[in-house]
């Protein structure tokens, strides 16, 4: 387990059915509000120090997108006059 900024992220590798070798990190810490993001991948560890950065840099601005994606899914679903496929 590494950390940037207290968040952990992890390294993999694996083999692929071809034979040849993934590598990429991982890390699953945004599972929350304004987030909610289950896990995503880099390929550099520079790459993930970025995304962490941004994450935790740029809060209000996904709070802001959270805010938005929630108001559009609740006007859409208000109206009943349109298929919902549920």
């Amino acid at each position: 387990m590494k950390y940037h900024r207290n968040i952990p992220y992890e390294y993999n590798e694996w083999q692929t059915p071809s034979g040849k070798i993934g590598k990429a990190y991982s890390c699953d810490y945004f599972d929350f509000y304004p987030y909610n993001i289950q896990s995503f991948p880099t390929r550099t560890e520079e790459e993930m120090h970025e995304r962490i950065d941004d994450y935790l840099d740029n809060r209000a601005t996904y709070e802001y997108k959270r805010e938005l994606s929630n108001a559009s899914a609740a006007a859409y679903y208000a109206d009943a006059t349109r298929y919902q496929g549920d």
